[in-house]
């Protein structure tokens, strides 16, 4: 792997880990990565840039991450490295839990909350001020305080909240529950979840130490975590890391590690920090959480795109806090190189992980005679034939009418990745396809017709407001950008970038229809830049399907899809962060959101000193006065459609 293919699959995932919520690799395998380019001096950013639907907020000091270590050694070369740069022969060490949670800042002038932060990429976060005004027990005001403080923490939601909350399975883990509830554009869902907080860091005030932050933190209101200890040699520091690493099951909450910090803040300054973390700390991980149990069966689950994942079902199993009672096996061949079979006893690991999966099996408690695992030969949804794919380990489904890569299709297209359409959760899609409601793609538009005739209030979960609020999420999503509709399709190899050549290369949707409905599409897709026989070859398949084009078509009537000429004719708009307030007459706010994303702006639920514009409709409320105050450009909705092209 060469330098740049290492930079560019670390930020890959810091995008799936810190924006998107949905880690497709394990902490440990991450840290590896990251081990990997400190050693050979590759630099890595910080986190990721910020969701472009949250307005940026600029932190005054950088939110940097921590280097690790794993071991013993790794921590004497810490404290002999911080020792020689300082020339000190003794130093204070606090120790404190490593929360695994989402970072964030929160600001205060003359003791009162004027905005909060996530981490972002270090050096611009993401504006969630209303939404941690909802955590229980946050400060919003600090009595007697003068000046600017700015403190810094962790929000996490405790295990036992967790398995309350995830009933549903909607949520991998703790820590990606955590930072997709605090990161909402609607403070209402994030004041539902049971978001908790530590407060570890104090920017401004008088203290000299960090222990004396800590007792600060605690005289303010703020939640500090109890377990924190004052080292003054390696043997101490080690010694409460084996301690929090003995008791880190009953915590309630997920911690990966000990963090060291100096305790004299002046020294801090001294050492000084890289691009990426401080020198006057380190993080001190817990090696993966690991537990013994029964792997009951095997299943196999059928993707959208045909694949076949095997998935082990577990005797549920308590790790790292976690309770746990399913684990990836990958592919066939994973089942095949760890000789995993129904029946045995297997090691299960996890720290933080978001997929648990199986370490080894104890071959020493296997029952004699314990057949091997025999993968399908046909499809367990459909009954098509499956296939090897050459050079790959994946095996997939042949069938085109496989129910389960449908349900799966339907449910990227509904995603957030694709036409964002809130609320319709995975278990609607299924269930709705399992009413005969939704049998194909463009059924979802004319869902509401549908439900005239269909009384779904008889079904649990289903009241008038909540169907009412479905189907105007999905009436707010009649008008896209052409990648993001070509993305939405499910198109294997077909991700967001390649959505962006095609649609940049092919412009509109007419055109694209045309061009691609032909039997020469594969060559002229060859011709694109950054589109290699593969995916060509995919594309191909899909457009050769007749099926698939009536689906399109009967799809396309019911949208509008924007060419990116449009885009082009944003420029103005391009980048800025727009608020929209007050009743919009030409189009509704959810489509005016949409459409100004699609023009390449940012658009933001609150008004803060980093909006650009606020485009006012008929009543604006709160947000209009405090755009006055902070002098921000206001247009009106002739301006508004003006801007960005559109005829009123």
């Amino acid at each position: 792997m060469t330098n740049q293919e290492l930079r560019q699959k670390i930020k890959h995932h810091n995008v799936l880990y810190y924006q998107e919520n949905n880690p497709e690799i394990t902490d440990a395998e991450y840290d590896e990565l990251k081990k990997r380019a400190t050693e050979i001096g590759v630099d890595t950013q910080v986190g990721c840039d910020p969701d472009r639907r949250f307005a940026k907020v600029r932190h005054a000091e950088p939110m940097l991450s921590l280097n690790n270590a794993y071991n013993q050694k790794d921590i004497e070369e810490f404290l002999a490295r911080v020792k020689k740069s300082l020339n000190i022969g003794k130093l204070e060490i606090i120790c404190e839990l490593k929360i695994d949670g989402l970072s964030f800042s929160a600001v205060y002038e003359d003791g009162a909350l004027i905005q909060a932060a996530t981490r972002g990429n270090g050096s611009e976060g993401e504006d969630i001020t209303s939404n941690i005004m909802t955590i229980e027990g946050f400060p919003k005001v600090l009595p007697g305080v003068k000046g600017r403080l700015e403190v810094r923490g962790e929000v996490y939601i405790s295990n036992s909240d967790f398995i309350e909350l995830n009933k549903n399975n909607d949520f991998a883990n703790p820590r990606n529950a955590a930072a997709g509830s605090l990161r909402q554009l609607n403070p209402e869902v994030t004041a539902s979840r049971p978001l908790k907080y530590f407060a570890y860091c104090l920017i401004g005030g008088t203290a000299v130490t960090q222990f004396e932050v800590l007792n600060r933190l605690e005289e303010l209101g703020f939640c500090v975590n109890e377990h924190r200890f004052l080292a003054k040699n390696l043997d101490e520091m080690l010694q409460f890391y084996d301690k929090i690493y003995s008791k880190r099951c009953n915590l309630n909450y997920d911690i990966d590690g000990i963090v060291y910090k100096l305790n004299n803040l002046e020294l801090h300054n001294r050492l000084g920090s890289t691009n990426t973390f401080p020198r006057w700390a380190i993080a001190h991980k817990f090696p993966a959480a690991r537990g013994k149990t029964k792997l009951k069966r095997i299943i196999v689950q059928v993707g959208r795109t045909g694949l076949l994942t095997p998935v082990a079902e577990l005797e549920a199993i308590n790790v790292g806090g976690v309770l746990i009672s399913r684990a990836s096996l990958h592919n066939y061949d994973e089942i095949i190189r760890k000789d995993i079979r129904e029946g045995d006893i297997v090691v299960v690991a996890r720290a933080g992980d978001v997929i648990p999966h199986i370490v080894e099996v104890d071959r020493s408690s296997r029952l004699p005679n314990t057949p091997k695992f025999v993968f399908p030969k046909t499809c367990p949804e459909c009954g098509s034939r499956v296939e090897k794919v050459d050079e790959e380990a994946a095996i997939r489904c042949s069938g085109v009418t496989c129910k389960a890569q449908l349900i799966e299709r339907l449910k990227h297209f509904v995603s957030k990745e694709a036409f964002d359409i809130t609320g319709f959760s995975d278990k609607h899609v299924e269930s709705f396809h399992n009413l005969g409601l939704i049998e194909q793609i463009s059924d979802i538009f004319t869902l509401e017709k549908q439900l005239s005739q269909f009384n779904l209030q008889e079904h649990h979960g289903w009241g008038k407001k909540s169907i009412a609020n479905l189907l105007n999420s999905i009436n707010s999503r009649r008008t896209i950008s052409l990648d993001r509709f070509i993305h939405s399709l499910g198109i294997r190899f077909v991700g967001q970038h390649v959505a962006k050549l095609l649609a940049n290369h092919y412009v509109s949707f007419e055109n694209l229809m045309a061009k691609l409905s032909n039997n020469q599409v594969f060559h002229e897709l060859l011709h694109i830049d950054g589109i290699g026989e593969k995916i060509a070859e995919s594309i191909s398949l899909f457009f050769s399907e007749q099926h698939n084009i009536e689906m399109l078509n009967e799809l396309a009537s019911h949208l509008k899809i924007l060419p990116v000429d449009n885009n082009k004719r944003s420029a103005a708009i391009s980048g800025k962060v727009v608020v929209f307030t007050g009743t919009l007459l030409t189009l509704s706010r959810a489509e005016a959101k949409k459409q100004a994303e699609s023009l390449g702006a940012k658009v933001a639920s609150d008004v803060s000193r980093s909006t650009d514009l606020l485009v006012v409709g008929d009543k604006p409320g709160s947000k209009y006065k405090k755009a006055l105050t902070l002098g921000i450009k206001i247009l009106n909705e002739k301006q508004w459609c003006e801007m960005i092209g559109l005829s009123v």
